[in-house]
């Protein structure tokens, strides 16, 4: 049975129509590849430029709109087209649209998008 919350309650716990969607990636570099330089055309290029909000690193992480709200499945898309279709990454596994408050990585399942 589900609890009656007030709009108030509702936006402070990011339950219902305040849910936050992101998704989690891991990737694997090829030996010598360049994190840094990587990092930086995956922030500019992918991240700022669809105006979302990354925490990790060059072998995994987390994606989400950047302030309040979802981003959306063409976002996760081209996110995930970006990062397959560089040459430093081998491979490229990452969840759906998932709770990015309530969800546990441990929990999500990890399809594979690249694959050596």
């Amino acid at each position: 049975m589900s609890k009656q919350r007030s709009r108030r309650q509702r936006k402070k716990l990011h339950i219902g129509e305040f849910k936050e969607l992101g998704f989690l990636f891991e990737a694997t570099l090829k030996p010598g590849a360049d994190e840094n330089a990587l990092i930086e055309a995956f922030l500019t290029e992918a991240i700022d430029a669809n105006e979302l909000g990354f925490g990790g690193w060059a072998t995994g992480g987390a994606v989400e709109k950047f302030g309040r709200g979802s981003m959306t499945e063409e976002q996760r898309q081209t996110v995930l087209n970006w990062l397959a279709a560089r040459p430093e990454i081998t491979t490229l596994s990452a969840t759906g649209l998932i709770d990015m408050w309530y969800s546990t990585s441990a929990g999500e399942h990890l399809a594979a998008i690249k694959a050596a």
